[in-house]
């Protein structure tokens, strides 16, 4: 079957065939990891992150893989590490909200605070410090990096514990930029990389999908270089699944054309249209891939959409937003009414 799908790579033995053009970066890791030392992982949605991580991961069977993303408060990311490292349920009574209100409003001088790692140090002395334990965590933002990494820094030290961190950020503050050792950058594909990443994806299918799927993005691949993998899979689904390919290779062409004047943010914002497909301006998940306010990223829309990049849709009060031939569910460009409902 040919896979041409946009999840992430697991460890898997299938899934590490098709794990394309990143054999330095992970060199680079492994080298960092057989000398104790942490890394930070960085690249831009869509770079491949979670699939670099899980290559990581089938290299050390010790390696622990956790997602902090949805987790809001330092308590519930700790927790995380802990089970990944225990690999067993958490079994300790919480203090109630009330306790910790009443607790924050002491006035007392030798007031005690307690450790935040205390639990995950008696986690890590219960399992065991030999081998190292090496936490591979995914989806850290620069100020969950900062508040984990930085404000605990001194204390993360101290565990037995190896830490290879991916985030979009490309810089860190201190001093949550000292605690990494080695920083890798997961650049978007150059030629070379989007031809191994077809030559893999032809191969997972019969030689019949593989050979189609050659001649109909042998004509546009070189052109979108340079290009994160998510993009590029997302121009391979479109052009194979195409009733009209001299259509969708036009369509993909002109968007390339355009987007190559385009600044890095609407650049970002157009990737994230065409992974998530037809959204509204307020998505949580688009305004955290984008990395910019609500407000940017509305009159972002309105500019694309006067360029003829994006198609809007009404749905209820809301616009939806596509980018044409991006997306399997991309919406029809609808007229504007003369009066209606605001945008939102």
């Amino acid at each position: 079957m040919l896979l041409l799908g946009q999840r992430p790579l697991t460890a898997s033995e299938a899934d590490h065939q098709l794990f394309a053009n990143r054999s330095s970066e992970l060199q680079r890791v492994r080298r960092a990891l057989d000398l104790g030392l942490n890394s930070y992982v960085f690249g831009p949605p869509g770079s491949g992150r979670t699939s670099f991580l899980r290559q990581i991961e089938r290299a050390y069977p010790e390696a622990h893989y956790i997602r902090l993303y949805g987790f809001e408060t330092l308590t519930d990311r700790l927790d995380q590490v802990e089970l990944a490292v225990t690999g067993a349920p958490l079994k300790r009574t919480r203090r109630s909200s009330f306790a910790d209100a009443f607790a924050a409003m002491s006035t007392t001088e030798t007031k005690i605070v307690a450790d935040p790692l205390r639990h995950l140090k008696k986690a890590v002395g219960l399992v065991g410090a030999e081998p190292l334990h090496v936490v591979l965590v995914d989806d850290v933002d620069r100020k969950v990096c900062h508040e984990l990494f930085g404000r605990l820094r001194d204390g993360l030290w101290e565990l037995p514990i190896q830490w290879v961190v991916a985030g979009t950020a490309a810089s860190l503050d201190p001093p949550a930029d000292t605690f990494f050792d080695a920083v890798v950058e997961l650049l978007p594909f150059d030629q070379e990389g989007l031809r191994e990443l077809l030559r893999l994806r032809a191969a997972s299918g019969t030689p019949e999908e593989g050979s189609l799927l050659r001649q109909t993005a042998d004509s546009i691949l070189d052109s979108l270089a340079p290009c994160t993998p998510r993009r590029a899979l997302a121009v391979l689904r479109e052009l194979y699944l195409s009733d009209d390919l001299l259509e969708a290779t036009r369509q993909i062409e002109d968007l390339q054309s355009a987007r190559a004047g385009l600044k890095p943010t609407a650049n970002r914002l157009l990737d994230a249209l065409i992974h998530h497909g037809p959204t509204h301006a307020g998505d949580a998940e688009l305004l955290e891939e984008v990395g910019v306010t609500r407000s940017r990223v509305v009159q972002l829309l309105a500019e694309l959409q006067a360029d003829g990049l994006v198609t809007a849709q009404r749905d209820g009060r809301r616009k939806l937003f596509a980018v044409p031939g991006g997306h399997p569910r991309a919406v029809e460009a609808e007229p504007e009414p003369s009066r209606g409902a605001p945008d939102r």
